[in-house]
Parts: structure tokens; C-alpha cells; sequence
């Protein structure tokens, strides 16, 4: 019995973290394709990243996809440990896959209000908001992003299959 629940939780954690991982590789290509299309250029992840983690050196960008990767598996198992657990009633409500949709939208907009908009976004330059671009399309933009992450770390991590 001990066995089976340990090999419970190590599964449940791999699934936590591949939820995030999968969620942030779809929400960097999305944010380079918002800033090809749009040219919201704040939301590539990888060559801003590459300001505080490689000290601007070519050829480093993917430092910065790499920290945002490890970001995301580290928010999957936040999500799963902390966040899910209290979140679980919404399946009752809406059913399983919507109702982990909805946690997940839910987690994703609590880590776009705190993470993007008062902590990356001032560290980028662009102001709390992104206000000093004089714009609401980075935040928006943002805001759509995350969304695309936590609608996809919701579904993904409330798939079971262990």
C-alpha cells in the first residue's frame, strides 16, 4: 500500500510537471507569434529572459526559453500541490474537463496579475501594467497568453491516466 501511493504521488508530480512544461512551450510559441503577427515585442519570453539571465551575450536566447520552461514545471507543480487541491469543487460544477479548465484559467490569471504584470513587466522596463508603453496591448497580450497556459495546464493535468 505504501508502494502504490508512493508510486501515486511520483506520478502525479511528473504529470503536474509535464502539464506546465506543455503549457509553457504553447504559450512561448503563441507569444512569438503574437509578436511576429502584432509585434507585441515584450512578450518574447526568450529574448527578454536572456537580458537578466545572460547578460544580453548572441547566442544565449535559449537560456531564456530554457528558464521559462523550468518556470513553468515549477507553476505545474504549484498548481497540483497548493492551488488544485482547493479548486477541485469546479469539476462538480462544470464537469471534469471543464471544471479543471476553469482551475486552471483560474490559477493562470492569479500568475499573470502577480508574476507578468508587478514583477516581469517592471523588470523588463515596461512598468507595472506594462503602462510605460503606452499601451494596454502588452498586458492584454499577456493576459491571453496566460490563459492559453492555464487552460492547457488545467486539461493536462486533469487527464488521469496513473
Amino acid at each position: 500500500m505504501i508502494a502504490n501511493r508512493a508510486r501515486e504521488n511520483d506520478c502525479h508530480l511528473a504529470r503536474a510537471a509535464f502539464a506546465g512544461v506543455t503549457a509553457g512551450y504553447v504559450m512561448a510559441l503563441a507569444g512569438y507569434w503574437l509578436g511576429a503577427v502584432f509585434g507585441v515585442s515584450e512578450l518574447a519570453f526568450a529574448h527578454n529572459a536572456l537580458r537578466y539571465v545572460s547578460g544580453g551575450k548572441q547566442g544565449w536566447w535559449i537560456v531564456g526559453i530554457i528558464f521559462h520552461l523550468i518556470d513553468s514545471a515549477l507553476l505545474g507543480l504549484l498548481y497540483a500541490t497548493r492551488l488544485y487541491p482547493s479548486l477541485r469543487w469546479l469539476t462538480k460544477g462544470y464537469g471534469p474537463v471543464r471544471g479543471n479548465v476553469a482551475a486552471g484559467l483560474t490559477f493562470a490569471t492569479g500568475v499573470w496579475l502577480v508574476m507578468a504584470m508587478l514583477i516581469a513587466m517592471p523588470f523588463m522596463g515596461a512598468g507595472i501594467f506594462a503602462r510605460r508603453t503606452g499601451s494596454a496591448r502588452p498586458a492584454l497580450a499577456s493576459l491571453s497568453l496566460h490563459l492559453i497556459f492555464g487552460s492547457l495546464l488545467g486539461y493536462i493535468y486533469g487527464v488521469r491516466d496513473c
